[in-house]
């Protein structure tokens, strides 16, 4: 009873599936690399590396806490913990409560700045599932609560306000997330339009693959930027490019119209989020 109780616990969290936790990682620890020139063995890192862990872990829980009476009815999700009764609302609210706990004491090692951002990324994680109900974009929703990440990254490590470079970083992020997010909700559109859930696959409609190959471009567009004003060399640009090799795949993948395509291509930006960690550590180990 009780592994069975556990393994239903660790499916509401996702902790059986990281591939969300491994992107989540990608963001402020590309800030946290550039600002220590790859020195990540520190505790700033140590409580980002948690951090991450809880706040994707809290996002799933609150998301399937408001999202019962749609993931009920969507193929992908109707087998859901919650969705499916295996677990109470009490379980659910009580987990969510634990993780919280652990999550907002990692407050306590940060500085009155980082405080702040952390705070807004709270709101904004507990709010982002209901804006699927009322905002054409959530996938873009979803990409600033990622985002404020690298400000988080920033303000921990300098205790001062976001530079400029930060905020390419920020921004390189909302489109990165908005881009794979896209990818990820084309599986979902046929159930999405007959609930009235809204989605960028929706809002691009026909356009969406060619959407999503614009947003790539911006994105890697933005690194080739950030190599250039940082005077990058080799080890950069060359995992930069076999991050764009990557990206190419993933647009081929999802010419194939298929869930399981679109499902690969959604979990290969994790490869893709590592090759530019591996980039930027690079620039300062070798």
């Amino acid at each position: 009873m009780f592994k069975n109780k556990l393994y239903l616990y660790i499916k509401l969290m996702r902790l059986d599936r990281p591939v969300g936790i491994f992107l989540l990682l990608c963001p402020p620890f590309w800030v946290i690399t550039y600002l220590c020139e790859g020195g990540i063995n520190n505790i700033i890192s140590l409580i980002f590396l948690i951090g991450v862990i809880t706040t994707r872990t809290i996002g799933c829980v609150v998301n399937d806490f408001f999202d019962k009476k749609y993931d009920i009815r969507v193929a992908r999700t109707k087998e859901r913990p919650y969705a499916s009764d295996l677990v109470s609302k009490k379980e659910v609210l009580l987990i969510f409560f634990l993780l919280a706990i652990l999550n907002i004491s990692l407050l306590y090692f940060l500085n009155l700045k980082t405080i702040i951002l952390a705070l807004v990324a709270i709101f904004l994680i507990i709010t982002y599932p209901l804006t699927k109900r009322f905002f054409i974009a959530p996938q873009f929703f979803l990409g600033i609560t990622f985002a404020i990440s690298t400000l988080m990254a920033y303000t921990a490590i300098t205790n001062m306000y976001p530079d400029f470079l930060v905020w390419v970083y920020f921004f390189a992020t909302v489109i990165w997330v908005t881009m794979f997010d896209t990818i990820y909700a084309i599986s979902d559109k046929v159930d999405d339009l007959k609930i009235g859930i809204n989605s960028t696959a929706i809002l691009f409609g026909e356009m969406d693959k060619f959407m999503i190959a614009v947003l790539q471009i911006i994105f890697y567009t933005i690194f080739v930027y950030i190599g250039y004003i940082q005077e990058y060399g080799y080890s950069f640009f060359s995992f930069l490019v076999l991050a764009i090799v990557v990206g190419v795949y993933n647009q081929i993948l999802i010419k194939h119209k298929k869930s399981e395509s679109y499902m690969n291509a959604f979990k290969n930006n994790q490869y893709v989020g590592f090759l530019i960690f591996m980039g930027i550590y690079g620039e300062y180990i070798i």
